[in-house]
């Protein structure tokens, strides 16, 4: 059963028009009433928030009805959420700018500025800061807009493709800033509607491309022949990487298979033996242990071109191995003889 908030020790703000004067007669506006009251979370704790509604006090000034509320208090929080904008900022910050997990995220609010906001209302949060930063975006781009007219731009384009019979979601990114300057999903990838789609809408920005960089795909290389000929390309070196890697990553991925291949059915009979030894038995807590490390190794991943998911299950059960050595040569605990 949900029980109710305790709000005694919230503290109280008031809020009015920022012009206290009728913009129209000059009269001074008068109080009517509180236009809305409810309680916001700051980073500082709970506090009720009150804006207050003013109206002009000359009866025949020609807006006499309307009514004048702060905006200050307008801006302390988005529709519909009891959390300021400053809590939702600096959620934001800690996700995309310090790579903060969202459990660390949690604890800080909850432990550090003692929040009452769940793991749940984070993730939440987070989405409505992505919906600000896209709602801002322009003005970003005509903050760099000067730099961009001056000195021209290079741009990165990058294509996510789903299984065929999909749609393509290409995007443009400025690599000065790191600024998307154009994306659009596309159902065809010929080189004519890349041209037309992907291509125009960046020129027609009006800066002048000193050069882009894009994987080897040959329609957008068509494309920029026709739209931005004689500007200079580059492969991306990522893809131009993993590209070459590839032999090595396959190789990794059989290594990777068979070691695990071999290891998982004698493991698993280890396992049950040691599910049949007596909690209190002191090997019990050891070789546990060791059963969670294996455990862990069978679901190493790979991300290639330089994290290969064989080299480090091999270099993993390398370990173990000389870790279980060392321990049957000490002979205080007994270990399992195939490991």
């Amino acid at each position: 059963m949900r029980t109710a908030k305790d709000n005694t020790q919230s503290s109280k703000r008031y809020y009015r028009p920022e012009q206290m004067t009728c913009p129209y007669c000059h009269h001074v506006l008068k109080r009517a009433y509180p236009i809305w009251r409810k309680y916001i979370i700051f980073l500082n704790g709970r506090c009720q928030v009150v804006s207050i509604g003013y109206r002009c006090s000359n009866s025949k000034c020609r807006q006499a009805g309307r009514m004048y509320i702060s905006q200050a208090a307008q801006r302390l929080t988005v529709r519909g959420s009891s959390f300021a904008l400053e809590v939702i900022v600096q959620i934001g910050y800690w996700r995309f700018w310090k790579r903060w997990t969202v459990a660390q995220i949690h604890e800080m609010l909850t432990q550090v500025h003692h929040l009452p906001i769940s793991e749940r209302e984070v993730l939440y949060l987070i989405e409505v800061f992505l919906v600000l930063l896209r709602g801002t975006y322009h003005l970003r781009l005509e903050e760099h807009a000067a730099y961009f007219r001056r000195h021209g731009v290079f741009i990165a384009i990058d294509a996510l493709k789903p299984e065929k019979g999909n749609m393509a979601l290409y995007v443009v990114r400025e690599l000065r800033f790191g600024l998307v300057l154009h994306q659009v999903s596309l159902l065809s990838t010929a080189h004519q509607t890349l041209a037309i789609r992907l291509f125009q809408p960046v020129k027609h920005l009006g800066y002048r491309v000193r050069g882009w960089v894009s994987d080897d795909e040959k329609a957008l290389r068509m494309a920029a022949t026709i739209v931005l000929p004689g500007v200079s390309h580059q492969t991306c070196q990522s893809h131009c990487l993993r590209d070459a890697a590839r032999p090595i990553v396959e190789a990794d991925q059989a290594l990777k298979k068979a070691l695990k291949q071999a290891i998982r059915s004698p493991f698993y009979t280890v396992c049950r033996a040691i599910d049949q030894l007596a909690p209190d038995d002191p090997c019990h807590a050891v070789l546990s242990t060791y059963a969670d490390l294996i455990r862990t190794t069978l679901t190493e991943g790979s991300k290639p071109p330089f994290a290969l998911g064989g080299l480090r299950v091999f270099e993993d059960l390398t370990r173990l191995e000389a870790s279980l050595q060392r321990s049957r040569k000490k002979g205080a605990i007994r270990s399992w003889i195939n490991s």
